[in-house]
């Protein structure tokens, strides 16, 4: 599977959704291994949070452009980052600043034929794509991607440019379903609701942690309670609906 999260309007939240789901990854879908593309072109929050301690210098979407090879599975893999001891969790670092994205806007296509490739081998892919509309955004890996989440907070304001965005989605990806809703914190409208007035094939929510997602961010989360905090929690739920509206991986069909 590969799965792109955005926003609209600069609405907070897709960094942390992906780093949660993430880290919630083998607990909802076991036997697949995960990889995070940090594709957002207004510039990288990893780097300067959980890859802080980790030398990115030679390594991410940057070597990529710079390798000016054909841009494979094999080559996106060995530009990432392993997150744990057996690469379960990996991350494909992105551009630490945004006047690099000019140089990553011709290599969208290659890399979403790459993700899908490295999708059939086993491994699911979560891209971090930031706010729609940016001038360099990845829109090939938006209309290529098996699903493509929005996400946004309960405010009315923050919905209306969901709305928005869904239907800039839906127009740029004809004949595939509707986005999915991301909805970071609770709202007193049921999620079916409000997927219905916003055009979407459903409603998911996370939650709204802050120290959690702090944790996330700076590359601190350690010990067991962090997968039991409502972030964490929600995240794997999420994982698991995301499942339901995902093709079956190649490499799982008879």
């Amino acid at each position: 599977m590969v799965l792109v999260l955005c926003s609209a309007h600069g609405a907070p939240g897709v960094t942390t959704t992906a780093l949660a789901l993430v880290r919630a990854w083998a607990a909802a879908r076991a036997g697949r291994r995960v990889l995070l593309v940090d594709a957002d072109p207004a510039g990288s929050d990893l780097t300067a949070g959980p890859l802080l301690a980790t030398p990115v210098e030679d390594l991410g979407l940057l070597s990529l452009v710079m390798g000016r090879g054909q841009i494979t599975a094999e080559a996106v893999v060995h530009a990432s980052v392993a997150l744990d001891e057996d690469a379960a969790r990996m991350v494909l670092p992105g551009a630490s600043d945004t006047r690099q994205s000019r140089s990553l806007s011709e290599m969208w296509p290659g890399l979403g034929a790459a993700l899908q490739d490295l999708s059939d081998r086993g491994v699911d892919v979560v891209v971090d794509a930031g706010r729609l509309g940016h001038r360099h955004e990845p829109t090939a890996l938006l209309s290529a991607a098996d699903v493509v989440a929005v996400v946004f907070t309960p405010d009315v304001p923050a919905q209306l440019h969901a709305t928005a965005a869904a239907r800039a989605l839906i127009g740029l990806r004809p004949g595939r379903a509707a986005p999915v809703g991301v909805l970071v914190g609770t709202t007193g409208t049921g999620a079916d609701t409000i997927a219905a007035a916003m055009g979407l094939t459903a409603v998911v929510p996370i939650a709204h942690d802050a120290r959690t997602a702090r944790d996330l961010a700076t590359g601190t989360v350690h010990g067991r309670w962090a997968d039991r905090s409502a972030l964490l929690r929600s995240a794997t739920a999420l994982a698991r609906r995301i499942e339901v509206w995902a093709p079956t991986p190649a490499g799982a069909r008879s």
